[in-house]
């Protein structure tokens, strides 16, 4: 694929879906060239037949003939510029439909690499600047190159000495904006990335609003966000430069090719008999001929930005996707075991030499100081990281042979940070599956969810961005009720109740309790009364296995009493 064309090698696919609509739209942009030319011509028609010969009967005729050429050309203009926006809208649309999903399906180790306000740039701002030169810049410059070779056609034919003339000065303007053009392409990369970096500082602002007002640093973010938006501002500014910067440079050209053509055509009319009908269409069709040479020259400056637009989108489209066609776990989890499995992220030891195994209706409880590798077990179980060495299997299978998603439909989870999405209650527990009264009931008993009764909408109050709306403990068990609605052969409970108050806890540990008698469950706590109860402890340290057996076997060891010691968990 060469340079020249990458940008429109990458929206032919898309185009070639609108195949007989671009037909369509190229043929109404030759009819606005066509009556742009035939508007100019009407000056020689308009001063011989009625300034000059005085022909009365023409002075009926050709203000009707101005009518509809300039009717036609407003019909011509409007049903391109109805179908260019027609496919841009549809090529934009189709466009963000697989960047999301791309975003969605990565690998997780190559989405981390990116922040929400990159990605939020990418789809939505890098797209809307493609958009613009899809529905806007593309088909004016198209436009504007066919009336510009219909004006020339037409002034060949008035004269075509003086036409070679104004052709010259037209050549001259080529190679001015070519460089400018190259400027500009290297300014529209960093632009579009300090895009990112405002997007980055909106979110990470408005996400930790609240740590933000506790510590009364409103100005330190305004000072962060203004110097994201200073050098957002500058990088504009020198697009604008750039962009600009072909107007004297036309201003300069334009005015010297009339200028001559003024003065030799003035000549061949007083020396040459040239009429003054010939000169005039020949001068009006000159002058038009700025307008189209302005937007060809401003446009040309615009599509160099083409290549760097797509290759951000291509930055999305091509991040490594989880694979999809592998075998289906196909049964719900009977057992799970690492063997000596390890895990290293730019090249730090995160995860070393982990063994351990699952059988089914077993409660495993990880504890450890924070950044032991319990999440960083997770992690892997998920199947959002691959081990740099050893086995995971899944029901004696290896889990990197299997369809992720199948793992995944077998584990209820709840987070540390609960995940409540800006929808209703309900829609947060059912999450995407189906609705049944029944299980919907179970699932807000046993998560003790009452509170939503004392909601004005009840099970339809939408809880806002991340839940805000709703208390951390009332967050926290919706999302308990949500993982007990989904009904996984394994529960995962991270933290899951690290947000309640000693009461609420108590009756929560009940219904848990209740729960892992059915389920097979896996246990990240801080708290002590949380995995009094599971059938194996598992201590880890700096990433290793330090103790591992029975509640009572691993609670007198060193490493135990030490984890608990530091974290404060001594609630006995």
């Amino acid at each position: 694929m060469s340079n020249k064309w990458y940008g429109v090698n990458f929206l032919k696919p898309y185009l070639k879906k609108y195949k007989t609509k671009i037909i369509y739209t190229f043929i109404f942009m030759v009819g606005v060239a066509i009556t742009s030319a035939l508007g100019a011509y009407m000056m020689k028609p308009i001063l011989n037949n009625i300034f000059v010969a005085k022909d009365e009967q023409m002075l009926y005729i050709l203000p009707l003939l101005i009518i509809l050429v300039f009717l036609s050309r407003g019909f011509f203009r409007f049903f391109s510029s109805y179908l260019a926006n027609y496919i841009g809208i549809e090529i934009i649309k189709e466009l963000r439909v697989q960047m999301f999903k791309k975003s969605i399906n990565a690998e997780f180790a190559a989405i981390n690499n990116k922040t929400v306000g990159d990605i939020n740039a990418h789809i939505i701002q890098t797209l809307l600047n493609l958009f613009t030169i899809i529905v806007k810049t593309l088909p004016k410059y198209i436009t504007s190159i066919m009336t510009i070779f219909s004006l020339l056609a037409m002034i060949i034919y008035l004269n075509w000495k003086l036409s070679l003339l104004a052709i010259g000065f037209s050549l001259i303007i080529i190679y001015p904006i070519k460089l400018l053009g190259k400027r500009v392409k290297s300014y529209v990369k960093k632009s579009e990335e300090k895009v990112s970096d405002l997007s980055n500082s909106i979110n990470e602002t408005f996400t930790h609003l609240d740590l933000v007002k506790i510590y009364n640093n409103q100005e330190l973010e305004e000072q962060k966000f203004n110097t994201f938006l200073d050098d957002y501002k500058k990088f504009q500014l020198k697009l604008v430069k750039y962009q600009e910067a072909t107007s004297p440079i036309m201003e300069l050209f334009v005015s010297l090719a009339i200028a001559s053509v003024v003065f030799f055509g003035g000549l061949s009319v007083v020396k040459d008999g040239m009429s003054v009908g010939d000169f005039f269409a020949f001068l009006t069709a000159l002058l038009m001929l700025y307008a189209p040479i302005k937007v060809v020259t401003r446009n040309s400056i615009i599509l160099n930005m083409l290549d760097s637009y797509i290759q951000r989108i291509e930055t999305i489209l091509n991040m490594p996707q989880e694979q999809k066609n592998l075998d289906k776990l196909g049964s719900k989890i009977e057992t799970i075991e690492f063997r000596g499995a390890n895990l290293s992220i730019d090249e730090k030891e995160i995860l070393k030499d982990i063994n351990f195994k699952i059988n089914k209706g077993d409660t495993v409880a990880f504890v450890g100081k924070t950044g032991a590798g319990k999440s960083s077990i997770l992690t892997l179980l998920f199947g959002f990281r691959e081990p740099n060495s050893g086995e995971i299997l899944v029901n004696s299978k290896d889990a990197q042979s299997l369809d992720k998603n199948s793992i995944r439909d077998e584990i209820s989870y709840v987070n540390q940070g609960a995940g409540i999405f800006n929808a209703t209650i309900k829609e947060n527990i059912i999450y995407g599956l189906e609705f049944d009264q029944d299980r919907y009931n179970r699932a807000i008993a046993l998560a003790h969810c009452e509170f939503i009764e004392n909601l004005e909408q009840k099970e339809n109050y939408l809880v806002g961005e991340n839940g805000k709306k709703l208390s951390g403990g009332q967050r926290q068990r919706l999302a308990l009720a949500r993982a007990i609605y989904k009904d996984g052969s394994l529960f995962v409970l991270d933290e899951a109740t690290s947000a309640l108050d000693a009461d609420t806890e108590n009756m929560i540990q009940s219904s848990l309790e209740e729960i892992m008698k059915q389920k097979t469950t896996i246990v990240i706590a801080h708290r002590l009364n949380t995995i009094k109860n599971a059938d194996f402890v598992v201590v880890l340290s700096e990433g290793k296995i330090v103790e591992a057996g029975s509640y009572a076997e691993v609670s007198k060891s060193a490493a135990f009493k030490n984890n608990f010691a530091l974290s404060g968990g001594q609630d006995e």
